[in-house]
């Protein structure tokens, strides 16, 4: 059935379309390891705790958490963030701070951890592990524990059930965007990117992820029957979500772009020898944004970039130009020669482009591109399947554009009832 309406004076009103809500309000969220994230701890379990009283008389269970290098605004004393959970007797205590006498204790780094306690891990344990497994990849041993639960109160593991996802659901990313820079080691490629436009990440992903993500996307390649170009990868599925919030990419691109940034295009490419795919150029809206930084393109290595896989090409320094490229920007250009696992970012106003594929076989990569969060976006994750975001922490709703003040009015008026 037509829903449109017809106004007086002939005009028809046509049905928006239905936009994708925030499943996570901007109110509703919460810091992790905040006094409100420990009262959210409390609320959870609260109730629960009550339920099992019966089956927890007699019995004392203790397990706490310290994160080292939390964030200065949150107040912790030598910035070592700690929270615990007691249930003596049936009766619960959340508190902050440390205990001496945990059954279960563990530490960690609060921003190598970080990716880890805003997960969602419901219904998904190849997700579980594959992050735990990029975590070691990245940090190493990225966490110490002493003691164990295996005495533990079954009723008491009943209660806990579920609470990490239904925290991670509502948890953001640390908004102190330098001190995360700072403690991911990332300091030194936001440097490069302002020095030299752009920047290489070695190891940012594993060898295991690297052939996960080449299988999957040969998949979503084949299945578009051009053979080429798998597009909107955000939407199609857990691992392309992962990649899309992974902590030190997003974290430079936040860096360059705003902590509201979002997800520009998410497209993976095959070059097929001889290919010769692009010209020197810059991205859109540069070169007219002047000093300020719009475009943050990152390309991942599936292969090795090396002088005749079909590299990257860039010209140093030329995103301080403010201008198309020259007519001689080739002679000037460089290749980016990288491992594959590796991620290139660059800002959008650097000249870059392609170099001609002179190896055998194809060259496969991933574009992930952020852009400010008023950009106009190539890929619309307006209308993303609500399944998506209620998966993940609300850093991806925000990727994606979901919960900003922007495309939100109606034929009614301005309905920013869905993000505030």
């Amino acid at each position: 059935m037509d829903a449109s309406t017809t106004q007086p004076g002939g005009t028809t009103l046509r049905p928006l379309p239905q936009r994708t809500a925030a499943p996570v309000r901007h109110r509703d969220r919460l810091e992790f390891l905040s006094a409100e994230w420990i009262d959210a701890v409390r609320d959870y379990l609260g109730p629960r705790v009550a339920e099992r009283r019966d089956a927890l008389r007699g019995k004392r269970t203790a397990l706490c958490e310290i994160f080292t290098d939390a964030p200065p605004h949150l107040g912790y004393a030598d910035n070592v963030a700690a929270f615990h959970i007691v249930v003596d007797d049936g009766e619960l205590t959340v508190a902050p701070g440390a205990l001496q006498d945990a059954d279960y204790c563990m530490r960690a780094d609060y921003n190598q951890t970080h990716v880890i306690a805003t997960a969602v891990f419901a219904d998904y344990p190849e997700r579980q592990a594959r992050m735990g497994a990029e975590a070691m990849h990245r940090h190493g041993d990225f966490f110490e524990a002493e003691g164990a639960l295996d005495k533990a109160p079954a009723a008491l593991l009943e209660a806990m059930a579920g609470m990490h996802d239904a925290l991670g659901r509502r948890t953001v990313t640390n908004p102190d965007i330098e001190h995360r820079i700072d403690r991911l080691g990332m300091r030194r490629h936001v440097e490069e990117i302002e020095e030299r436009g752009y920047t290489v990440v070695e190891g940012a992903v594993s060898d295991q992820l690297v052939t996960a993500l080449e299988e999957d996307l040969r998949r979503l390649i084949d299945e578009t029957g051009q053979g080429r170009v798998a597009s909107m990868l955000l939407a199609r599925g857990l691992i392309w979500e992962e990649l899309a919030v992974h902590p030190w990419i997003h974290s430079i691109a936040q860096h360059l772009l705003g902590a509201d940034c979002n997800m520009g295009q998410s497209l993976g490419f095959t070059k097929k020898q001889g290919e010769d795919t692009h010209r020197l150029h810059n991205d859109p809206p540069h070169p007219l944004t002047g000093d300020l930084c719009c475009n943050v393109t990152t390309i991942w290595a599936l292969d090795d970039f090396t002088e005749t896989s079909g590299s990257t090409l860039v010209v140093p320094g030329s995103h301080k130009w403010h201008r198309p490229p020259d007519p001689d920007a080739m002679d000037r250009a460089e290749k980016i020669l990288m491992p594959k696992g590796s991620v290139a970012l660059w800002h959008g106003s650097l000249w870059h482009g392609s170099s001609i594929r002179q190896d055998e076989g194809e060259r496969l990569t991933i574009h992930n591109t952020y852009l400010r969060n008023w950009v106009r976006t190539f890929d619309s994750y307006l209308e993303i399947d609500p399944a998506i975001l209620q998966r993940n922490p609300p850093t991806l709703t925000t990727l994606c554009g979901i919960d900003d003040l922007y495309g939100k009015n109606t034929y009614a008026g301005p309905d920013f009832s869905r993000v505030a």
